[in-house]
């Protein structure tokens, strides 16, 4: 979903900085920092006046056996009722609450062991109790804040309220902890502003405790707004302790709630069951997510309104932020040196009187015209509502930084495979590719004309694989597929969008869940199949294979280029099939210091399999500009571990624009993604088209190698970055 935006609000106790904070959340869910296309609802501040130290990590039952006794029932309620507002019904309420937190997680005696439904842990029950009364009193303290303090609660509310603009589009809300009360809050009093969420997520919530819906006032029930209310609490968590809130709101029923196992609950000496984080990376809670926002919303590079840096630093505590607003495209760049004065003049005026509108012509917004951006300092709720109208504003960005991105029909020129289809008929007609990835949808148009989807294989289950349907569900695979093959129909707006080789013919191996997770044993079965395919034939059935995929490696276990899957791609290019291999998306690595955050860009960073010396490693570039803006930040580098030179080339991998799995109209057909994973079947497909003109090299991988590196267009970037380039089909088939 283009117009959704995944927005935060975290829970009780002091907080890292936002930033940090933001991106913890950010790769806990999704695995990357998400920039804009997540915000975060931060409110520590109000409640704390210094973050917590970044480096801080030390867990709940570390810090347990370095403390005295636990305390008993009735010192806890003293200490709570001392950090509360001094009101007869704060104290009150903190007595109440405090009671009902701890004999709700009154523990065992001893050490045993822990049993609910199947879910057994060990944990001591000194440890436990010091983690109840921690979050008990931190719980009772800020809560207490909120509820007896209007002016803090109006101010934390406002965190929220400031980011859910009416105009904005979608809002997928998740509330941890306190954080869940306090979007719940705002969500009810929102109701009559138009603005939908069709997932309202809360973890480790405390909605179900009764002092706190008598704070929260009648009547409870399900905001307006929220389409879709799911709630997950670990069994162990002390601050959700009821763990079914469906029947606390009405209408009952229309809340799902879920017991999940929080990932900080297995660890003794790590033990939060509930961790915000924790909460986050179960898969359940993923899958939740992943349902609404779908497959393609979580990729490194993605077209945005507000830069990553300008989204980071809204999240914060700060009055106004320096921000440049482009114009609209029309009058950058190069069309700007035909853009007339007067165009330009109107276009920058028309922005400064919103500018004006927006802030009341306040003097501290320090709205500076420029020629092609205008410069402002701009409070975060006058950035939301600015970057909510954009489309009916002559802008394009907010900046702090800037970027650009490209569509398929472009990349295609830049490793020259449109002219080669055109002088030579490099095709791929005759060529079989097998893609090893999530699996295919059949039934796009863009497979149609040539009938592309030769075979079906699925991997994922014991036993053989089955041939039939390899439906692709994630979306990964497809867009794989669509770069390689296939074509727009020719009668329609699309008919511009086709692969590098569009008659190659693909076999199609789901290898990955429909979630993008997979095995070793998966693909290997997989790699099998195709060894035995092209055995049985007298001659090479299948010529190439697609992984644009790979993991983590660690050399310590197996040699470079030496694991399990290396080892059969090795006997499979041996066997005569071209390799080729996403190298990787490591290649930026955000890292965590007593000092703050460091941002490095990382040599050594190709992962497994592309660090096989038999195979065609492919890193990223820019594929508008590659030879202005280079690698890709994210791709991997080289060398590898053992010291060889990777990756072997660069093909475009930015905001790549392919085949959506997930169409339902014709509009929706084609989505943009971005990664290594776009950039590997750009070669894939170069090599098919070669092979289907020079039909002499199949079955010699290296000579295709050495033909398509020897052959590459040079960017001048260094050779652990680039490789020998970027391919070039005419110069390939033009010299051989």
């Amino acid at each position: 979903m283009d117009n959704l935006t995944v927005v935060y609000v975290h829970g009780i106790g002091e907080q890292p900085a936002p930033a940090v904070l933001k991106r913890s959340w950010d790769k806990a869910l999704f695995g990357i920092d998400m920039g804009a296309r997540t915000r975060l609802a931060y409110w520590s501040d109000i409640q704390y006046p210094q973050p917590i130290a970044a480096a801080k990590t030390q867990g709940f039952a570390i810090a347990a056996l370095e403390t005295e006794r636990p305390l008993s029932d009735t010192e806890v309620i003293e200490e709570s009722q001392q950090l509360v507002p001094e009101s007869n019904e704060a104290h009150a309420y903190a007595e109440k609450l405090a009671q009902e937190m701890l004999a709700n997680n009154a523990p065992s005696r001893g050490v045993s062991t822990q049993f609910f439904g199947g879910d057994l842990r060990l944990l001591p029950d000194s440890i436990r109790r010091k983690i109840t009364e921690w979050l008990t009193k931190s719980f009772i303290q800020d809560t207490a804040a909120y509820f007896y303090n209007e002016q803090k609660r109006e101010k934390i509310r406002d965190r929220l309220r400031q980011i859910l603009i009416p105009e904005n589009g979608l809002y997928l809300v998740i509330g941890h902890s306190m954080g869940s009360i306090i979007a719940y809050d705002v969500l009810r009093q929102l109701e009559n502003s138009d603005i939908p969420i069709p997932l309202f997520l809360t973890i480790g919530s405390p909605l179900g405790i009764e002092a706190v819906k008598d704070n929260l006032g009648h009547p409870w029930k399900v905001p307006t707004g929220v389409t879709n209310w799911q709630n997950f609490a670990d069994r162990f968590d002390p601050v959700a302790f009821d763990k079914g809130i469906s029947n606390d709101f009405s209408p009952i029923g229309k809340i799902k709630d879920s017991i999940v196992r929080n990932l900080k609950s297995d660890s003794l000496l790590d033990f939060d069951p509930h961790s915000g984080t924790g909460y986050l990376g179960t898969k359940e809670v993923q899958r939740a997510v992943q349902e609404v926002v779908g497959s393609t919303f979580a990729q490194p590079i993605a077209s945005f309104v507000i830069a990553k840096d300008v989204a980071e630093e809204m999240a914060g505590p700060v009055e106004r932020l320096p921000v440049l607003i482009e114009l609209s495209d029309e009058i950058t760049g190069a069309t700007l040196r035909g853009a007339s004065a007067t165009t330009l003049d109107t276009k920058r005026e028309t922005l400064v009187q919103e500018l004006q509108q927006l802030t009341h012509n306040q003097e501290e917004a320090k709205i500076d015209p420029l020629q092609r951006y205008v410069a402002a300092e701009l409070t975060p709720a006058e950035i939301e509502r600015l970057a909510a109208r954009y489309k009916n504003l002559p802008f394009a960005r907010i900046w702090k930084n800037s970027r650009k991105v490209a569509l398929l029909d472009q990349s295609i020129h830049k490793v020259q495979a449109y002219t080669a289809q055109l002088g030579y008929g490099a095709t791929g007609k005759d060529i079989n590719w097998a893609i090893l990835d999530t699996g295919i949808q059949p039934n796009h148009p863009h497979f149609q004309t040539h009938k592309n989807i030769a075979q079906q294989w699925d991997c994922t289950g014991v036993g053989q694989p089955r041939q039939g349907k390899a439906l692709d569900v994630h979306g990964h695979g497809t867009h794989v597929a669509g770069v390689i093959a296939g074509m727009g129909k020719e009668d329609s707006p699309y008919a511009k969008f086709r692969g590098m080789a569009p008659e190659t013919q693909l076999h199609i191996y789901k290898v990955l869940d429909d979630e993008g997770y997979g095995n070793d044993a998966w693909i290997i079965k997989a790699l099998n199949h195709i060894a035995s395919v092209n055995e049985s034939s007298p001659n090479l059935v299948i010529h190439g294979v697609n992984l644009s995929l790979g993991g983590p490696f660690d050399p310590t276990v197996y040699g470079c280029g030496h694991s399990p899957i290396c080892r059969e791609l090795r006997r499979l290019w041996r066997q005569g099939v071209v390799v080729c291999i996403a190298a990787g998306n490591e290649g930026r690595l955000i890292i965590q210091t007593a000092q703050g955050i460091s941002e490095l860009n990382l040599d050594l960073s190709i992962g497994d399999p592309a660090n096989l010396e038999e195979a065609i490693a492919v890193g990223s570039v820019h594929k508008q500009q590659p030879h202005t803006y280079g690698i890709s930040y994210f791709s991997s580098r080289g060398p590898t571990a053992d010291g060889r030179a990777k990756p072997d080339v660069v093909a475009p991998g930015e905001q790549i624009i392919s085949c959506n799995a997930n169409f339902s109209e014709e509009q929706d057909l084609y989505v943009g993604m971005s990664g290594t994973s776009m950039a590997c079947p750009h070669v894939s497909g170069v090599v098919a088209a070669f092979l289907s003109v020079r039909q002499e090299f199949i079955g010699y991988p290296d000579r295709v190698k050495e033909i398509l590196l020897s052959h590459c267009t040079d960017l001048k970037r260094d050779r652990y970055h680039q490789g020998a380039g970027m391919p070039n089909l005419v110069k390939m088939l033009s010299r051989t």
